[in-house]
């Protein structure tokens, strides 16, 4: 059995039916100032807009009230710090409110240095900074529109000031998307983010439900259930709620959390959950196929 197989061995074992997802997606904004070479998000044809905080509170009481230990991503197909000031808005209400686990996926770089204390202060668990690439050139040929040197000290000052406050505040992490542009510089990004402090997480790349090719292929006889589909719910910025990370224009849904409870709106993708379950993956939407 080889590495791969042991990995979708060990996530299997882990998969089963749910009550309420366990990890939360919130996407505060539809809009991005990058360009990613591996990213869908040029390829939307969907709205774009700013979820309303009133929105927000809805979802966050019922998570807290739900399930207070949910993992909360300010994460999905938008840059969270474009709103910086809502996002720490809304930090603060699902704090007060009870969420145990809030987290902030990134590119950085609208992460001023005047909002860095705020940041550190604001009860997140962890920072996810998007990099892939350690040389100039590799990052910005896949970041595009990002400043390698600018995200590099962006970082590098935020894991300072957390090691000044004696490594009080979120766990900071550099993210490494595995590609064919950048699979050489893996191992030196790897020990440069190391020895600065951060936590370093490597994953191949996703084919956003077959937007992308992906050096990932798995014969259908060794296919697992969809750990995202199985564990993560997606809202969207106008409530409505996706039905997996793949779903970018809500294509598949189930309804929207301006109506429906999140409860209920889980329940209405369970469909989709026992299809993946009992491995009747020729059930599943054309997307899923790929």
């Amino acid at each position: 059995m080889d590495t791969v197989d042991k990995d979708l061995e060990k996530v299997s074992k882990t998969l089963k039916e749910l009550p309420f997802p366990t990890r939360f997606a919130v996407e505060l904004c539809a809009d991005c100032n990058l360009q990613c070479s591996m990213c869908h998000h040029d390829k939307m044809v969907r709205p774009k807009g700013v979820m309303p905080f009133e929105l927000w509170t809805r979802c966050a009481d019922e998570i807290a009230k739900v399930s207070p230990r949910c993992e909360v991503w300010f994460s999905f197909c938008g840059e969270p710090m474009l709103e910086p000031e809502l996002l720490l808005k809304m930090i603060k209400y699902g704090r007060d409110a009870g969420l145990q686990s809030i987290s902030i996926n990134t590119n950085g770089m609208y992460l001023t240095e005047d909002l860095d204390e705020r940041l550190l202060d604001s009860g997140v668990v962890r920072i996810v900074f998007g990099v892939d690439g350690f040389t100039k050139d590799t990052y910005e040929k896949i970041r595009v529109g990002g400043e390698r040197e600018q995200i590099y000290s962006t970082i590098q000052r935020l894991l300072k000031k957390k090691a000044a406050r004696g490594g009080e505040g979120p766990e900071i992490i550099v993210q490494f998307i595995e590609m064919n542009e950048n699979k050489h510089e893996m191992e030196e990004f790897q020990a440069f983010w190391l020895e600065a402090g951060a936590t370093v997480k490597t994953r191949r790349m996703l084919s956003w439900g077959g937007q992308f090719d992906t050096s990932l292929d798995v014969p259908d006889d060794k296919r697992i259930a969809c750990p995202w589909a199985l564990t993560m719910m997606h809202v969207m910025w106008d409530g409505r709620v996706a039905r997996c990370p793949g779903d970018t224009e809500a294509e598949e849904g189930s309804g929207n959390a301006w109506h429906d409870t999140l409860a209920n709106l889980w329940a209405g993708l369970g469909h989709y959950r026992r299809h993946h379950l009992a491995h009747e993956f020729d059930k599943l939407p054309e997307r899923c196929q790929s």
